[in-house]
C-alpha cells in the first residue's frame, strides 16, 4: 500500500495531546471531614487526581485514538496499485447511436459502455486527467479535462443514448483538440465498433474497448408507397443481419386499424420484401416487425410511412369547353393538389377542397370550399350569395392596366410584376377582398375572405396576358393555391432519418409553425418574413404533424414520418478491430497501473467509531447493563490469568 499524501501522516501526532489530557490530574481544595467511610469514592477520585497518573486502559481514549488514526489515514490517501485499462491524460469517446441500444448485454451496451468508462475512472491515478466526450449526432463534451473524479461521474450520467447515427469525424477532431499539448494522452473509444472508414489520424494512441456480443437482429429496412395503375402500393423491405435464418411476423396498420398481418422468413444474412395494395384514401400507414429468435435492437422494428405527405386536396378546375392548357398543366405539377375538370355549365355534384372558376360563371348557391374565379362573368341572375361576393362594373382598356402598387404580403412572395401586359380586365367590386395588384384602372387581383371561405380574383383571362409565358406565372399559383388550398409544408415524405434537419416553408399569411412530436410534445416557431423554417428535434422515430396557424386558425400542413432506416446502426455485430487514420486498434485490456484509493472507507470508519464513541459518552455513566457487561469480562479475563499462573 502506499500514499498519494504521504505528509499528512504527521497528523498523527495530534495524539500525544490526547493522551495527555487523560494523564493530568485535577487539582482539588483540601477539606477536613469527621469521617471517610461515607466518602471512598472520592477518596480513590482524589488519589487518582494528582497532577500526573498512570495511563490506565480507557475505552474511550481507545476510539479517540482511531478515530484520529483513520482520519489521518484518510488525508494520506493510501491505495492499492491495481491492474488499469488506461492511466495518464485520456480522452474517452463514448458511442451513443442507435446500435447502442442493443440488449445483447444487460441491460444495454449503452449502460455497459458507462461501467468500462466508471471502471476507467476509478483507475485514474491522482494526476491524472480524463476529457469525456459523447459521440451522438453532434457530439458533446461532457467533461473536459478534469482530475476530479465525483465531476467525471456526474458527467457521465448525463449521458443520453440517441436513435440515430453518430457524427465521428465531428468527435474525432474534438478529441485530437483535447489531446493537443498531452505527450503521454491517450484516446480512449467506447462502442460497438460501427465506425465510418476514412477517419482523420488522432495525434494519441488509440484504445479500443469494445461493448457486445451478438450480430442477432431483424430490421425493417424500407416502407414506402406509389400510386399504381391498380392502386397504391405499399411496399416493405426486411433484412436479416443475424447467422440464423429467422421467423418474423409483420403487420400493417392504416391509422389504428390492422390492415393485415403477414409471417416473412428471412434467411440468415439476407433481406425479403412483401407489397400490398391499399385503399385509395389511405394517408398514414405503420409496419411492426416481431421476431421469433433472436432479434437485440428493437429500435429498427417499427417503421411508418405518409401517403403523399397526408395531404391530398382535391380542386375542380372549371372552364369554357375550349379548356385552358395553361391551368391544366400548372395544377398537373402543384404537390398536394389532386385537379379534376369541369366545364361550365355541368352540375357540381361533389364536394371538393378548391373551386377555380376561369372564365365562367360562379354557381349559386356557392360551393362549399375555397375559390380562385379568373376573368369573373356575370350571366343570368345573380343571386344574392354572387351578388355580394362580387360586381363588374365595367373594363379595365389596356391602356390603364400598368400597375402602380404591388402590396406587401406573403401570396406575392417572389412575384415579378414589372414586365407583364394585359389587353384588358374586368373592373370589379368586392368590399370584403384586399387590393394585391392595383394598376390605374383599378384591381388586378383580389384576395380575401368571405364567410368562412377564402376568394381570390384574377380580374382578366390568362389568354388576353403574357402571364403564363412568365416565370413569375408559376410562383403566383402556387403562392395563390397554398393560401386557397394549402398542401403540405414540406418537400421529403419519407427517408428522413433521426437527427436530420427538415426544412418547413409555411406558405403565404402563416403566423406560426407548431410541429407535434411523437411523444406527443409540440414545437413552437414563430414566422417572421420570408423564407423557409427549419425544424432539427427529429431525434425520436414515429409521426411528426405540421400544423399552421395563421389569421383565420390552425391548419394541418402535413405529417412526415422519422425512421431508422440504416444498415449501419441495424447491423449491430460488434467489430474487433477499428480503424481511425492510417492506424487499426484491437480489443485491449491495457497494461497500466491504477491506483484504487482506500480514503472513502477510512473516513467511513472513522464516522462509525465517532458516533460509537458520542454513544458511550452520554450513556455510559447511566447505562448499567454496558457497566456489568463491562465488569464481567473483566472478571472473566482475571480469573483465566489467575488459573494459567497455578498451572
Amino acid at each position: 500500500m502506499s500514499f498519494i499524501a504521504p505528509l499528512s501522516l504527521l497528523l498523527g501526532l495530534l495524539a500525544g495531546p490526547i493522551i495527555l489530557m487523560y494523564m493530568l490530574r485535577l487539582r482539588r481544595k483540601e477539606v477536613l471531614i469527621s469521617s471517610t467511610f461515607l466518602w471512598q469514592e472520592l477518596l480513590r477520585d482524589q488519589e487518582a487526581n494528582a497532577p500526573w497518573q498512570k495511563l490506565r486502559r480507557n475505552l474511550l481514549l481507545l476510539l479517540q485514538l482511531l478515530i484520529l488514526a483513520f482520519l489521518v489515514l484518510a488525508l494520506a490517501r493510501p491505495f492499492w496499485p491495481v491492474p488499469s485499462l488506461i492511466s495518464g491524460n485520456v480522452v474517452v469517446l463514448l458511442d451513443s447511436s442507435a446500435s447502442m441500444q442493443a440488449t445483447d448485454v444487460e441491460p444495454s451496451r449503452f449502460e455497459a459502455a458507462r461501467g468500462e468508462i466508471d471502471r476507467i475512472i476509478g483507475g485514474l491515478g491522482g494526476g491524472d486527467q480524463m476529457t469525456l466526450i459523447q459521440v451522438g449526432k453532434t457530439p458533446v463534451v461532457l467533461a473536459a479535462a478534469t482530475t476530479e473524479r465525483n465531476l467525471l461521474r456526474e458527467a457521465l450520467a448525463t449521458a443520453q443514448v440517441e436513435n440515430g447515427e453518430a457524427d465521428w469525424a465531428g468527435a474525432v477532431a474534438l478529441a485530437s483538440g483535447a489531446a493537443q499539448g498531452f505527450r503521454d494522452a491517450r484516446v480512449v473509444v467506447v462502442s460497438d465498433g460501427g465506425l465510418p472508414a476514412e477517419l482523420p489520424t488522432l495525434p494519441a494512441e488509440v484504445v479500443y474497448v469494445p461493448v457486445g456480443t451478438s450480430r442477432g437482429n431483424v430490421a425493417l429496412t424500407a416502407l414506402a408507397t406509389r400510386n399504381t395503375e391498380e392502386g397504391v402500393q405499399l411496399l416493405a423491405s426486411v433484412q436479416n443481419y443475424g447467422l440464423v435464418a429467422q421467423s418474423a411476423l409483420l403487420t400493417i396498420r392504416l391509422g389504428e386499424t390492422i390492415f393485415d398481418s403477414r409471417q416473412i422468413e428471412v434467411a440468415a444474412e439476407a433481406g425479403a420484401t412483401a407489397t400490398w395494395l391499399l385503399p385509395d384514401d389511405v394517408t398514414l400507414i405503420n409496419a411492426e416487425l416481431r421476431v421469433d429468435g433472436d432479434d437485440y435492437l428493437a429500435l429498427d422494428n417499427r417503421a411508418w410511412a405518409v401517403h403523399e405527405g397526408g395531404v391530398s386536396n382535391r380542386a375542380l378546375l372549371v372552364t369554357p369547353p375550349t379548356g385552358n392548357i395553361f391551368l391544366e398543366k400548372i395544377y398537373a405539377v402543384l404537390p398536394g393538389i389532386e385537379a379534376f375538370k369541369g366545364t361550365s355549365g355541368a352540375e357540381i355534384t361533389d364536394d371538393f377542397d378548391l373551386y377555380i372558376f376561369d372564365s365562367t360563371i360562379v354557381p349559386e348557391p356557392l360551393p362549399p370550399g375555397d375559390l380562385l374565379i379568373i376573368n369573373p362573368q356575370v350571366g343570368g341572375s345573380i343571386g344574392p350569395q354572387v351578388g355580394a361576393l362580387f360586381n363588374v362594373v365595367g373594363t379595365i382598356p389596356s391602356t390603364q392596366t400598368t400597375v402602380t402598387r404591388l402590396a406587401s404580403e406573403p401570396l406575392l412572395q417572389f412575384v415579378d410584376w414589372s414586365n407583364i401586359h394585359i389587353q384588358q380586365a374586368k373592373r370589379v367590386e368586392a368590399p370584403w377582398a384586399r387590393g394585391l395588384v392595383t394598376a390605374e384602372g383599378g384591381e388586378l387581383l383580389l384576395a380575401g375572405q368571405y364567410e368562412g371561405q377564402r376568394v381570390a380574383i384574377m380580374t382578366f383571362a390568362l389568354q388576353e396576358s403574357d402571364l403564363p409565358l412568365q416565370i413569375t406565372f408559376p410562383i403566383l399559383m402556387a403562392n395563390l393555391t397554398s393560401w386557397l388550398s394549402p398542401g403540405r409544408a414540406f418537400e421529403a415524405v419519407g427517408g428522413i432519418q433521426p437527427g436530420e434537419l427538415v426544412p418547413l416553408t409555411p406558405g403565404a399569411s402563416t403566423e406560426e409553425v407548431r410541429v407535434v412530436l411523437p411523444n406527443q410534445t409540440t414545437w413552437v416557431a414563430e414566422v417572421e418574413g420570408e423564407g423557409e423554417i427549419v425544424f432539427d428535434e427529429t431525434g425520436g422515430v414515429g409521426l411528426y404533424q405540421v400544423l399552421l396557424r395563421d389569421g383565420t386558425g390552425t391548419r394541418s400542413g402535413g405529417t412526415f414520418p422519422v425512421n431508422l432506416f440504416n444498415p449501419r446502426e441495424s447491423a449491430i455485430g460488434p467489430r474487433d478491430v477499428i480503424n481511425i487514420g492510417q492506424s487499426s486498434s484491437e480489443d485491449s485490456e491495457g497494461g497500466d497501473v491504477g491506483q484504487r484509493e482506500l480514503w472513502p472507507w477510512l473516513a467511513l470508519l472513522a464516522f462509525v467509531i465517532l458516533l460509537v464513541e458520542w454513544w458511550l459518552y452520554q450513556e455510559g455513566a447511566t447505562w448499567r447493563p454496558l457497566q456489568i457487561l463491562w465488569a464481567g469480562i473483566k472478571e472473566q479475563v482475571r480469573g483465566w490469568q489467575e488459573r494459567m499462573g497455578r498451572g
